[in-house]
């Protein structure tokens, strides 16, 4: 009778023996799959960029000021009312292009005044000639005295000098006229005008408009002193190359050094420059800032690393290497310079190394990789996009639900 009633409750036991060691194997399962996921963890998707080796420049930075290469401020030569305008606010004038113009009336009648004095004087000096000539020979027949000579002499040097006066009265007349007809003194960019018709313009006073030679144009700016030495040294070998580039302009305009200040400045340590460019195009504007590279020389075969591949770390910078078995590793680099989006790489690395250009805070050393595009080309591979596709799985699909 008691075996009958403990038979139920063994078997209870056993049933709950059963599943505990089920569970624990479930849970044992669970735990080597979990440490397998550990020891393999999945590859860091990245993108990777080939080490290069080429000339590169080595150039020397900075931010520069456009000047105009002449600025020209035009004003009269006579005082006049102003007559005429022959030109627009902001028109690209040439040399010789008409301007202003000037009353010319009173500056007509001067010249015709001085020119009717120079006939006259000229008259007076003819009559004395006469007769200082009359007088020499009879002078030399000891017919007059040397006292009346002398006289008639004078006379004759006097009205000489008149006619010199009075033509010189002529010329400025003449000049006075011309000078109220204003013309452009070179090709240049003309601003606003400051006088307009009707007003009187006072000579050597007032200003009427500013010009600005734009082509050619200079650029000036300055690097520190501390290359004052290698300025001098590779200028006196020939002309510098410099490339200007206005803000938003990828294309940079290019000059040459045209001069190197006598003076280091000694509140900020910088030398000033100067540089003139052709300006064919107009990109150069006065008083625009831009971005101004000297070029000083090649450096040849200078290994080069994308900018945005470089990590800074306490000990330093350094660079993410893809080993052949698509692991990485860290390798400490050092950098001389930057070439616009490229470091030159004086030690670390070598050409033809492919290194991490993104995906870097994921890594650790000797994780496996795998590039943004192979998984792009996995995943094209997995879903082929092809016409039909798509609709042969969704009756597939529904074929199956319906058995």
């Amino acid at each position: 009778m008691k075996n009958k009633q403990n038979s139920p409750r063994n078997f209870k036991r056993m049933k709950w023996l059963i599943l505990t060691c089920i569970l624990c194997a479930a849970l044992a399962a669970c735990g080597r799959q979990t440490a397998n996921n550990k020891k393999e963890p999945p590859p860091v998707p990245v993108d990777i960029a080939q080490v290069i080796a080429k000339d590169t420049p080595v150039f020397l930075e900075g931010i520069g000021n456009v000047v105009a290469y002449n600025t020209v401020d035009v004003k009269s030569r006579v005082t006049g009312e102003l007559m005429n305008t022959s030109f627009k606010e902001g028109d690209l004038l040439t040399e010789g292009q008409p301007l202003f113009t000037i009353d010319p009336r009173p500056f007509q009648a001067q010249l015709d005044s001085a020119t009717a004095t120079v006939a006259e004087k000229k008259a007076v000096l003819e009559l004395a000639r006469i007769q200082l000539n009359r007088y020499t020979e009879l002078l030399n027949s000891k017919s007059v005295s040397q006292q009346d000579y002398d006289q008639r002499k004078n006379t004759f040097d006097m009205a000489e000098a008149q006619v010199r006066q009075s033509e010189a009265a002529l010329e400025t007349a003449r000049l006075n006229l011309e000078y109220c007809s204003i013309q452009c003194p070179l090709d240049a960019q003309s601003g606003e005008i400051y006088i307009h018709n009707y007003n009187v313009v006072n000579a050597y006073q007032d200003k009427l408009v500013t010009l600005k030679q734009i082509r050619p144009i200079k650029v000036k700016f300055s690097v520190p002193g501390k290359f004052l030495e290698q300025v001098k040294k590779y200028h006196n070998e020939g002309p510098l190359e410099v490339e200007a580039s206005a803000l938003g302009n990828h294309a940079p305009e290019v000059g040459s050094l045209s001069m190197i200040d006598n003076i280091i400045n000694p509140k900020t340590g910088m030398i000033a420059l100067e540089s003139i460019f052709p300006n064919r195009d107009s990109k150069l504007w006065p008083g625009q800032f831009v971005q101004v590279r000297l070029k000083l020389s090649v450096d040849r075969d200078a290994v080069l690393a994308p900018h945005r591949a470089i990590c800074d770390g306490p000990e330093g910078q350094y660079v993410w290497v893809v080993q052949p078995d698509q692991t990485v590793t860290i390798r400490p680099i050092k950098i001389s310079r930057r070439d616009k989006d490229m470091e030159v790489v004086s030690e670390g690395l070598k050409a033809g190394e492919a290194i991490i250009a993104d995906g870097q805070l994921t890594l650790r050393p000797g994780a496996k990789i795998v590039t943004r595009e192979q998984i792009r080309k996995m995943m094209e591979q997995a879903s082929p996009k092809k016409p039909g596709a798509p609709e042969k799985k969704k009756s597939a699909n529904k074929g199956s639900d319906e058995s």
